[in-house]
């Protein structure tokens, strides 16, 4: 017994030394990632290169597979060193505002977004002022303004990060103050701003409008998105894209319509389904552990994403639903489909059941090719 547990001890210390070993090799790839994104800096060649990360994958997969190591547990290890070489890179390398630095309050700037965006421009060397009628919630280490026409004075732009149901207070109060810096709200439904913004842009505040399609969980912009709406004054547009141009971001230039009939499927219908999946399975009856100890892939990797769903703020899910005027055409479409497949399925109809797939692999191959 004794000279197994010599034995076990030895392997033990075997697995602890690969262990060092291979965190001294993840250091010395990222050192190299480092040199990789200033190699990419001064060639002019964009942070990301998704051809290139296919490759990698694919390699670490064939290998894997030679090594006997699952390709999966290989890819999942690549994907999480490519995805941190492409954040140090963009630390290292996209982190400075090249123009001149701005005076920045932000309404909202104690919430998570808020906090996102006071620690975002900060980093770019903007100065950041926080106004918040949380007075109990933290703001980091950002000054906080007495008093919202206090802040304003001091400031050269002005975004809202509220929540999307005090949006519209917030840019009438900022437009009866008189501000004449640049205000850009970011929230995630725009077309029912259109009101006020038209009304602040009339009494001469210079609007604009921005949505991250990201949360405040991001630690990087890297294959991130923020959809740009000029709202009438084209200058504001530009100077608040200019804030994030020379990031890793993708600026997407959408009208407030458009945006909004946009996230009707990529946010409310994404949201949705997800909260009719998370309400089927609570209310099936059967245990969860039950439904995990048997959940195939597909279950797992559709309840991650549910979870999360389902976790969120339910003010907020309730209001990207209701205020979206797109969500009706949503819905009729949500219940269209669902009727076609369970119909098909109900009548034993396969050919139908299998042409929809097809026509959904088709589509498929379609996007793919771009």
């Amino acid at each position: 017994m004794r000279v197994d547990g010599l034995k076990l001890e030895r392997l033990r210390q075997r697995i602890r030394n690969l262990d060092a070993a291979l965190l001294g090799l993840v250091a010395e790839r990222m050192e190299l990632a480092r040199e990789v994104g200033l190699a990419k800096r001064r060639a002019g060649i964009p942070l990301r290169d998704f051809e290139v990360e296919k490759r990698v994958l694919d390699r670490a997969a064939g290998s894997a597979a030679e090594l006997g190591v699952a390709p999966e547990l290989a890819r999942a290890l690549m994907r999480q060193l490519v995805e941190e070489a492409c954040r140090v890179q963009e630390i290292d390398h996209f982190s400075a505002f090249s123009g001149e630095a701005e005076s920045i309050l932000i309404i909202g700037g104690a919430g998570k977004m808020g906090n996102w965006l006071a620690e975002f421009f900060a980093s770019q060397g903007h100065r950041v002022l926080i106004h918040d009628l949380d007075s109990s919630s933290a703001a980091g280490d950002f000054p906080r303004v007495a008093s919202l026409e206090a802040g304003l004075a001091e400031a050269s732009l002005c975004f809202v990060a509220v929540p999307l149901d005090r949006v519209t207070d917030s840019i009438e109060e900022i437009a009866a103050i008189g501000f004449r810096g640049v205000l850009c709200d970011v929230a995630s439904l725009k077309e029912h701003l259109k009101p006020a913004l038209a009304r602040a842009l009339a009494r001469g505040v210079a609007v604009t409008s921005i949505h991250p399609m990201f949360g405040p969980g991001a630690r990087t912009l890297s294959d991130k998105v923020i959809v740009l709406c000029d709202c009438g004054a084209p200058a504001a547009t530009e100077k608040i894209a200019g804030l994030f141009r020379e990031t890793a971001a993708t600026l997407v230039p959408l009208s407030l319509e458009r945006h909004d009939e946009i996230a009707a499927y990529v946010l409310g219908l994404s949201h949705f389904v997800n909260l009719l999946f998370a309400r089927i399975l609570a209310t099936s009856g059967i245990p969860f552990r039950e439904l995990a100890a048997v959940g195939s892939t597909t279950f797992r990797s559709q309840f991650v994403t549910t979870a999360s769903v389902a976790r969120d703020n339910p003010e907020l899910y309730y209001t990207i639903q209701k205020a979206n005027r797109f969500s009706e055409k949503v819905y009729r479409e949500l219940e269209a489909t669902a009727a076609d497949w369970i119909g098909w399925v109900e009548r034993g109809d396969s050919a139908a059941f299998v042409d929809g797939m097809a026509a959904l692999h088709d589509w498929l191959d379609e996007a793919e090719r771009g």
